[in-house]
């Protein structure tokens, strides 16, 4: 059996993307197996993620409270419901800030969300192996959150909910994330899509440094790997102003680019070693275009999150038949 990995990019609000495809997903293997309590942290061996990607993982990954029959604490519909219940919370425009000194928004709304669905479960805690990503800018090194570190030190191990809040700490929109381990290990980080805005690639060398109970140490035939984006970003810059741009108006569009650029850099690089290894079948990404909604990530009006809501649901519809064929790809074959 394959091992296998959910990867999950960032992008801010455009989480909903995500969110609503991969709830189609685990609707499909709750179906096949007739198991209404069954989701994606039964069928993924690993689960990765940046931004509002590595919060989505962490909502995958909780374990189900003391009387819950479902297998996860939450379904993937419920993950939905955070960008639904909790987006114009985060990205509140009353306190919207301008000007060059600030940070854009309060994290009161962010840390109250993270808090509210993931209490005080630790990453070691998790419910499968994870990775989430996050850059620290006094080490000047890239941080990568993992499951299996964290069950053999505390040092390693934190709460998961500052695990989101330290993915998610994307530069000119929230502070930096200053947390400690549950060994007592401070960190000062910065959202991990400053280098990994696609985390696939990430995901894949873990996974090779990791023992599974199916496989040790997996190559990439030993693997199959769901990449979900955020959707294709379409807004184009005119040169012309852009050639007068200093530093601060670089800022937010530079952040975009280098979410965008990575993205389909790492995509490129993983549909090259798949195709070189003779299984470009175990490689799928899921990247809609955006459709009729806005591509900036912090839009959290209710139009836009129902605009990225039909941009999924299109989507589906129009790629029914690739989904339903991960989901077989996906299931334990010892259900049969």
């Amino acid at each position: 059996m394959k091992v296998r990995i959910l990867s999950i990019d960032g992008g801010g609000i455009r989480g909903v993307i995500p969110a609503v495809i991969l709830d189609y997903i685990e609707k499909g293997l709750q179906r096949r197996a007739g198991n209404p309590n069954v989701t994606l942290a039964d069928y993924f061996d690993l689960i990765a993620g940046t931004s509002t990607g590595g919060i989505l993982a962490c909502c995958y990954l909780l374990p189900p409270l003391p009387d819950q029959e479902r297998h996860s604490r939450y379904f993937a519909h419920e993950a939905v419901d955070l960008y639904t219940n909790y987006g114009k919370i985060i990205f509140d425009r009353k306190f919207l800030r301008f000007g060059i000194t600030r940070e854009k928004y309060p994290v009161a709304g962010l840390d109250k969300a993270l808090k509210t669905y993931m209490g005080d479960v630790t990453l070691a805690q998790s419910r499968k192996n994870c990775l989430v990503t996050a850059y620290d800018i006094t080490e000047r090194k890239a941080v990568f959150f993992t499951s299996p570190q964290a069950r053999r030190h505390d040092m390693r191990d934190y709460l998961l909910r500052d695990v989101a809040r330290a993915t998610s700490a994307a530069p000119t929109f929230f502070e930096l994330a200053s947390i400690r381990s549950v060994g007592g290990a401070a960190s000062h980080l910065i959202d991990g899509g400053v280098y990994a805005g696609n985390p696939t690639m990430c995901a894949i060398v873990e996974a090779n440094k990791t023992v599974f109970e199916t496989c040790a140490n997996p190559g990439i035939t030993d693997l199959y790997v769901v990449s979900a984006g955020t959707g294709k970003d379409k807004i184009k810059y005119d040169h012309n102003k852009a050639k007068n741009w200093g530093a601060m108006g670089w800022a937010r569009p530079m952040l975009d680019i280098l979410l965008s650029a990575s993205a389909e850099v790492v995509d490129y690089q993983i549909q090259q070693l798949f195709k070189i290894a003779g299984c470009s079948h175990c490689y799928a990404r899921l990247e809609p275009d955006l459709g009729k909604a806005n591509p900036e990530m912090d839009d959290a009006s209710d139009e836009n999150i129902q605009n990225l809501k039909d941009t999924a649901m299109h989507y589906i519809k129009e790629n029914v038949e690739m989904l339903d064929e991960i989901v077989e790809k996906i299931r334990d074959k010892n259900e049969e």
